[in-house]
C-alpha cells in the first residue's frame, strides 16, 4: 500500500480462503406458463430447476439495447453454445427464453453456468410448438393470464366477460415466428414489429371452438411471449370455463389442469 503522504509503502499479508464453485445440477426443465416437462420449442419461456443453476439471491433479467442480456447474475444459459436471453436466475431455478436457433433441430444439448462452473450437458427433444397459458397463480392451473375486452381488466371471478365479447390470452411455446423470431427482444408496440407463429393457432373455451382474431407478439413483452385475442362464443355456457390453445398440433395445458376463463 503506497501514499503520496508515506514516506515508504506499507506491505500487509493477505490470507484467502479459496474454495471451488459447485458444478450446477439440473434436476428438471419445464415451460415456464404451465410447467410441462415435455419438448422445448424455439422462443419458448422455460423454467430451470435444479442445485447451484444461479446465484444464491433470486437476480431479475436486465434489458440492454432493448433485449433481455444472456448473462445475468454470473449465470449463463447455453443451447447448443448459444447463451439464452436470462428472465431471472436463483440457486434453485432460472427462467430464460430458449434460442430461436434451435428451430428445425430434434435435439438441443442444454449447459447451465455459474460463475464459471458448467453443469453435465442435458440433451433435450426440440418440439416446433410446445404451447403454454400463463396463469394468476404461477402455477400452471386456474384462471388464466387473460384480459377482458376493455384491455385492461384481468378475467377472474369477480370479472367475467360478456359471450360474444373478446379477450386477450398470454401464453408462450409458439415456436418460430415470421418475421422470424429475435432472441429476448421487446417487442415495440407497432403493427410492423408483430411477429405471427409459423404454426396456425386454434382455441376452444368450454369445449367449444373461439375464432381467433388475433394471435403473434405481445406488444411491451419480450418476444416468445404471445397474444391470443379470440371470441367468445355465444353458445358456451356461463361460469369458469376451461381455455385450451392449440399450436400446430400441440395443446396447451388441458382437462382438470387447463386454464380458466370466467364467462358472464
Amino acid at each position: 500500500i503506497s501514499s503520496p503522504n508515506s514516506l515508504a509503502p506499507v506491505s500487509v499479508a493477505v490470507t484467502l480462503t479459496v474454495t471451488a464453485i459447485p458444478q450446477p445440477v439440473v434436476s428438471s426443465v419445464a415451460n415456464a406458463a404451465n410447467y410441462s416437462t415435455g419438448s422445448v420449442s424455439p422462443g419458448e419461456n422455460i423454467v430451470i430447476f435444479g442445485t447451484g443453476v444461479g446465484p444464491a439471491t433470486l437476480v431479475n433479467g436486465i434489458v440492454v439495447n432493448n433485449a433481455f442480456a444472456n448473462f445475468v447474475g454470473s449465470t449463463r444459459v447455453l443451447f447448443d453454445g448459444t447463451a439464452a436471453p436470462i428472465i431471472y436466475a436463483s440457486n434453485g431455478q432460472t427462467s430464460v427464453m430458449v434460442p430461436y436457433g434451435v428451430a428445425g433441430r430434434t435435439t438441443t444439448s442444454i449447459v447451465v453456468e455459474y460463475s464459471g462452473a458448467q453443469s453435465t450437458p442435458l440433451t433435450y427433444n426440440v418440439a416446433p410448438a410446445a404451447p403454454g397459458v400463463y396463469t394468476q397463480n404461477s402455477q400452471g392451473t386456474g384462471p388464466g393470464a387473460i384480459l377482458n375486452q376493455d384491455g385492461i381488466t384481468v378475467n377472474g371471478a369477480n370479472a367475467p366477460e360478456k359471450r360474444g365479447n373478446v379477450i386477450a390470452i398470454y401464453m408462450t411455446g409458439e415456436g418460430q415466428t415470421t418475421p422470424q423470431g429475435v432472441d429476448g427482444a421487446i417487442i415495440p408496440a407497432v403493427a410492423s414489429a408483430l411477429k405471427k407463429p409459423n404454426l396456425a393457432v386454434t382455441v376452444t373455451i368450454g369445449g367449444v371452438d373461439a375464432p381467433v382474431q388475433y394471435a403473434g407478439s405481445a406488444p411491451g413483452l419480450v418476444s416468445g411471449v404471445m397474444q391470443v385475442n379470440v371470441t367468445i362464443p355465444l353458445t358456451v355456457a356461463a361460469g369458469t370455463q376451461p381455455v385450451v390453445v392449440t399450436v400446430g398440433t400441440a395443446k396447451s395445458q388441458s382437462g382438470a389442469s387447463a386454464a380458466t376463463v370466467a364467462v358472464q
